[in-house]
């Protein structure tokens, strides 16, 4: 059994600011994570997103990221990003460029296959462009499994803004994903990405962000320890504070 050693000191400092003191939005590029990745591998990893306005008046917005990521053993994976995004029209709107960089690491607790579900977790450590926004920490726990040709992940993410001049409380988000595997190039399914609110009381349905769509999956190796692994998915908006419409794609180079 692979046991999470090397980023324990982080995790405790991740949990202490959770419990500390805008709302979070969810950018339209976000992903759902899996606990896929073997010892050794190197990637590339790219993520591009575009939202339309939402009907509780959230403007459109894009967003994008590129990342150089490395799994340093069987048990953890360490990803740096830089991410870009521009808002939509309005007097709020802001121009695109960089608009902050982060740490995202995931930690799996078993070799793959070893427990009837797979368990992980992920802390993300991000810096926005804007000192005014303080520091963003995202935590929680990863679930995968398969069934026959189906794969399953459900994700429980907790996100905390410290630092901001205004104070927020901890946000509760999720991730559903199935993939059903046809052919390595083209793989169905559907994904769900959602914001509730607050952790401790969920916020109004006005304010709840959910998005459900279905998703295409696929993986072409190139070689010895080299492939490019792509996933897409049309989203639709099922709550007033939901874009109505996200297009989000990702794209990782494996080498």
């Amino acid at each position: 059994m692979q046991i999470f050693r090397a980023v324990r000191p982080s995790w405790a400092i991740g949990l202490g600011l959770l419990a500390m003191c805008p709302p979070v939005l969810a950018d339209p590029n976000d992903y759902v994570l899996t606990l896929d990745f073997t010892a050794g591998e190197r990637e590339i990893d790219t993520t591009l997103g575009a939202a339309s306005a939402a009907r509780n008046g959230t403007p459109a917005r894009e967003a994008g990221a590129v990342a150089w990521g490395a799994a340093v053993n069987n048990a953890w994976l360490t990803e740096a990003y830089l991410q870009f995004a521009n808002s939509g029209a309005g007097p709020s709107a802001q121009s695109g460029g960089m608009d902050g960089v982060s740490l995202e690491n995931v930690v799996r607790f078993a070799e793959p296959g070893e427990w009837p579900v797979d368990l992980g977790a992920m802390l993300e450590i991000e810096r926005p462009r804007a000192a005014s926004q303080g520091w963003k920490f995202t935590l929680g726990p990863l679930l995968q499994t398969d069934i026959d040709t189906i794969q399953i992940n459900a994700n429980l993410l907790l996100s905390r803004v410290v630092g901001a001049q205004e104070s927020s409380p901890t946000q509760l988000g999720y991730q559903f994903q199935v993939r059903y595997r046809s052919h390595p190039l083209l793989d169905v399914g559907l994904q769900a990405l959602g914001d509730m609110g607050p952790w401790n009381r969920w916020g109004a349905q006005v304010g709840q962000s959910h998005r459900l769509g279905p998703a295409l999956f696929g993986r072409h190796k190139l070689g010895p320890g080299r492939a490019v692994g792509y996933n897409a998915a049309l989203l639709i908006g099922t709550s007033r504070g939901a874009p109505d419409t996200t297009l989000r794609a990702q794209i990782d180079v494996e080498y």
